[in-house]
């Protein structure tokens, strides 16, 4: 639970969260504690693709995965083979492969897909095979780290996507200005929002999940207030409380 002082400088503060809810939510939970009202409006959609393996999977040494999405996405259409060893970004994509009854081999600490890319080189030996399990809209960072010494392969299971519609109350309170801050959690989610709303964009009040984001942000005219250190939603609540307490102070 919050301290009190927490929950005074941030008591119904309404932190409006552009991601698709998550089972169990550790942001809004964090956020909800502390006394803010959450209000969700997914900025984002994720769609999982069907597609072709590029080898079997009893070829690869390594799965890497980056994201909760690519596991679910992934686990859902795919069993691992015997020989597979499975590397994850985070503890939270590991947590999501532990609900699958797998366990990762390696668990990255970094809170980027560079710092991964670099972890990695460690990690996996030369010459062993690596199959990349990514959004078609993730980097080829990884890719670009490992295959002078590797044989990589890289597969989109999902797409992200932007929603049909947005929910009318919040969108009432970004239109009335009648929220406190706007959690944007990729950089998908800002482009879906600066194309659906575009006017006074400028003017809005946004925290960062990261410094891809970040980027994304200044690129259409928007500066956010802070940026997250860890790129996760454990990340975001943290960096909001603590913006919110200086705020207040």
């Amino acid at each position: 639970m919050a301290d009190r002082q927490t929950d005074h400088k941030i008591q119904d503060k309404r932190i409006i969260c552009t991601y698709p809810q998550p089972e169990p939510d550790e942001f809004s939970v964090r956020l909800e504690q502390a006394g803010a009202n959450v209000h969700f409006m997914p900025a984002i959609e994720i769609r999982p693709i069907t597609g072709q393996l590029p080898k079997q999977l009893s070829d690869y040494n390594w799965l890497v995965f980056t994201s909760k999405n690519g596991i679910r996405s992934f686990f859902n259409q795919y069993q691992p083979a015997a020989n597979n060893k499975i590397a994850v970004l985070g503890e939270a994509t590991g947590h999501e492969l532990n609900n699958f009854n797998l366990k990762a081999s390696y668990t990255g600490t970094g809170r980027t897909g560079e710092d991964f890319a670099h972890e990695l080189k460690d990690v996996i030996l030369p010459g062993e095979s690596v199959l990349l399990v990514l959004g078609e809209l993730a980097p080829d960072t990884i890719l670009h780290q490992l295959q002078a010494t590797n044989s990589v392969d890289r597969i989109n299971i999902y797409q992200t996507v932007a929603p049909d519609h947005f929910d009318p109350e919040c969108v009432q309170l970004i239109e009335s200005d009648s929220y406190d801050l706007m959690m944007i959690s990729s950089p998908s989610a800002i482009k879906n929002l600066y194309l659906a709303f575009r006017a006074k964009i400028s003017q809005w009040r946004v925290i960062s999940i990261g410094k891809t984001t970040t980027a994304t942000c200044r690129n259409l005219g928007i500066e956010p207030l802070a940026t997250a250190k860890d790129s996760s939603y454990k990340g975001l609540a943290e960096t909001t409380i603590e913006y919110l307490q200086h705020q207040n102070s």
